[in-house]
């Protein structure tokens, strides 16, 4: 009996030990989305923390082309989003940025067939 117990108390310790060093869950970053269909945007201005780092879904439903694209400047960042025919969203990870605004543009060709050819808008990293 005594053995067990023993074993018991083990790994109860084990485990304890285990949940202090991992420390406390990392939370999930921030994720803030943009709507971009058929060349238009529905959102131009999000706000999200400093130095934390985001993520961005585009939704990109009623974007009949592949020729469409989101970037960001100043962060090196430009990624060509998906028309609505396969994956409606497309997912941008952004690394933790200092106080300021960062701007960003949602793009799409006039020979896309869309009906607007996209927009600017900002980041606003408080």
């Amino acid at each position: 009996m005594r053995g067990i117990y023993r074993g018991i108390i083990g790994a109860l310790s084990a485990t304890v030990l285990t949940l202090i060093a991992a420390g406390p869950a990392a939370a999930d970053p921030p994720i803030v989305v943009l709507g971009f269909h058929n060349g238009y945007c529905t959102t131009t201005d999000v706000d999200v923390p400093a130095n934390t780092p985001f993520l961005i879904d585009i939704d990109t439903g009623f974007q009949f082309t592949d020729q469409s694209e989101f970037r960001i400047p100043a962060l090196k960042v430009r990624v060509i989003l998906p028309s609505a025919y396969f994956s409606p969203r497309a997912r941008v990870e952004i690394g933790a940025q200092p106080p300021g605004a960062i701007p960003f543009e949602l793009m799409t060709p006039w020979v896309s067939g869309s009906a607007g050819k996209g927009c600017w808008g900002t980041i606003h990293v408080w």
